[in-house]
């Protein structure tokens, strides 16, 4: 636990699956800090009963220190963050309120040095602190059953399940939790590279690795299919990221671990 300032119901869990508007409002959330806490524990339970967890203490440990130092950085809510590796091949990561974060073994197992897997791990940090997925679930149930009865769940008086429960049966995961606007993808990019330059590591490793998915677009299609599917262009990405980290500048190098043992454990 690590304390920072700051059709199918999962499917494939997407990174950040994204949703485009042409001119978003400001964003609303309904959802106090405790609330989001509550709701994200209650998501990755079901998360946790459907998508096959990593059980190996050293990876764990390994990504779950890379997350200790960018969180101490993140600013935001005060939540208990905790990282788990799904024993996916596919090239992804995703994060739930309250700080559930998780990141694919085929993530870990492209990234090129610790630093491009931090800046993964910075942007998925980033849209907990800022509290994207529960401003999104705010979004899309109130859209789909109202915000009067929104309202009434998050005041306490709908007791019949808990607000996760409620929204996951109605939406689903993905639905409630992870379908981020546009805005909030360059959101997190952008936070997310702070993060990373003020925890020590290199803020264009992020650009680094989105250029390595476009890379991985035209040789393994597959392994970054749903990526691409539900991202704004990594190359758009890529280029914001470059443009801002120039004016954070580099890090320090120092590294949490050895990102080539992981590797080799992981095959």
């Amino acid at each position: 636990m690590i304390h920072a300032r700051s059709g199918r119901r999962i499917g494939v869990v997407l990174l950040s699956a994204t949703v485009v508007s042409a001119a978003p409002a400001a964003a609303v959330n309904l959802f106090s800090v405790q609330q989001d806490v509550q709701a994200g524990r209650q998501a990755a339970s079901q998360v946790e009963r459907q998508m096959p967890i990593l059980r190996d203490a050293q990876v764990t440990n390994y990504v779950n220190a890379i997350v200790r130092r960018l969180a101490a950085q993140a600013g935001g809510p005060e939540f208990s963050y905790q990282a788990k590796v799904v024993n996916s091949r596919e090239i992804n990561a995703f994060a739930l309120p309250g700080g559930y974060v998780y990141v694919n073994r085929g993530l870990i197992s492209a990234a090129r040095s610790e630093a491009e897997l931090a800046g993964v791990l910075a942007h998925e940090i980033a849209h907990v602190a800022e509290r994207h997925g529960t401003e999104q679930a705010t979004k899309a149930y109130g859209a789909q059953a109202g915000v009067g009865v929104l309202a009434q769940i998050l005041g306490g008086r709908d007791r019949r399940l808990g607000v996760g429960e409620q929204l996951l049966g109605t939406l689903g995961v993905n639905a409630a939790f992870m379908k981020f606007s546009r805005n909030a993808e360059h959101e997190a990019d952008q936070v997310g590279a702070a993060m990373m330059a003020r925890a020590g590591y290199d803020p264009l490793a992020m650009a680094s690795f989105f250029d390595l998915l476009q890379q991985q677009k035209r040789s393994n299609p597959n392994a970054v299919a749903t990526f691409f599917s539900s991202h704004p262009p990594a190359s758009d990405r890529s280029a914001r990221i470059r443009k801002h980290a120039a004016q954070l500048g580099g890090g320090n190098g120092r590294q949490v671990g050895n990102l080539r043992a992981v590797q080799s454990r992981l095959g």
